[in-house]
């Protein structure tokens, strides 16, 4: 799944605490659609935060307060940030609240957090998706977020699952420790990784896959 994808067709609401991370998502989401205008609906300090970090597609956008009247065509998109445009009717809508406010049942939700500095987890519960996203170089972008070893890890655990079935957390610090030749404390800073960044999760002593 890509996110910008995702979000550039119908209405959604993205749920978040991190308003610097929307403003990255944000500054994505304008630069890789193509085609018709996007009206961000923000504050003042917002506008200016997002103008400031856009590198192309500036042209496209329109900044205001309010959303336009009478949007128009399939190709105009609505972003809203921390202002809950459900009432306006247009065909193309992305919302991003940092507070909670009830969304209408016909928008999809998704909810962004972070996982660690620079590491974040876009969720979607309708569909049970989930896409890591990491900020390099300023930008937001799609990755695992974990280092080469971790991913490593992570598909010895998964292959093992599938040859073995359950896995309790002894078996999978074994696997980890004996395949990759570290020592049972790296192993276990390894699995903890794996579980805060939810890739894998612990149930009853039994590692799954998150």
């Amino acid at each position: 799944m890509r996110v910008v994808e995702v979000l550039a067709r119908g209405r959604h609401v993205v749920y978040t605490s991190d308003i610097n991370v929307v403003l990255k998502l944000v500054a994505r989401f304008v630069e890789e659609t193509t085609g018709g205008r996007v009206n961000v609906v923000a504050e003042r300090g917002v506008a200016e935060a997002l103008a400031a970090i856009l590198t192309r597609g500036l042209e496209r956008v329109v900044l205001s307060e309010k959303p336009e009247e009478g949007l128009p065509g399939p190709e105009t998109r609505l972003v809203c940030v921390d202002k809950p445009c459900f009432d306006v009717p247009a065909e193309n809508v992305v919302v991003f609240l940092t507070q909670r406010v009830k969304a209408p049942r016909f928008y999809t939700r998704h909810y962004l957090r972070r996982l660690d500095w620079g590491v974040y987890v876009f969720e979607t519960p309708s569909t049970g998706e989930r896409v890591v996203l990491t900020t390099s170089g300023g930008r937001l972008v799609e990755g695992t977020g974990l280092a080469p070893l971790e991913e490593r890890a992570l598909e010895l655990v998964k292959k093992a699952m599938l040859d073995y079935g359950e896995l309790r957390v002894g078996d999978v610090l074994f696997l980890i420790e004996r395949e990759m030749g570290v020592s049972k404390n790296a192993a276990r800073e390894i699995l903890s990784k794996l579980v805060s960044r939810r890739y894998l999760r612990v149930r009853r002593g039994v590692v799954e896959l998150a």
